[in-house]
């Protein structure tokens, strides 16, 4: 499993690939404090007004905030729109 991992490192940076497609880890975009979109998720763990857990190979992003609301839901692509105070990381 170790090797693929670096086999596909090693494609992207030979073929000026994004890592996030070849290594399906997650690609988020923060726009101020009113919407974050993330890239590459597996599913929606947790969601409320104030707090929105998204599980990615990576683990479990938690966003927190108030008014927090889905804008945009794809296959492959979460906006989160709202007033988002923090995000961590959750393993």
């Amino acid at each position: 499993m170790k090797n693929l991992k670096n086999l596909k490192t090693n494609i992207s940076k030979n073929l000026d690939l994004p890592e996030e497609v070849l290594l399906n880890i997650p690609l988020i975009n923060l726009t101020g404090k009113t919407k974050m979109v993330i890239e590459n998720f597996k599913n929606i763990y947790q969601y409320s007004e104030n707090i929105i857990k998204i599980k990615t190979t990576c683990g479990i992003i938690e966003i927190n905030g108030k008014d927090l609301f889905l804008k945009e839901l794809t296959k492959n692509k979460i906006s989160i729109k709202g007033n988002i105070e923090s995000f961590k990381f959750v393993l």
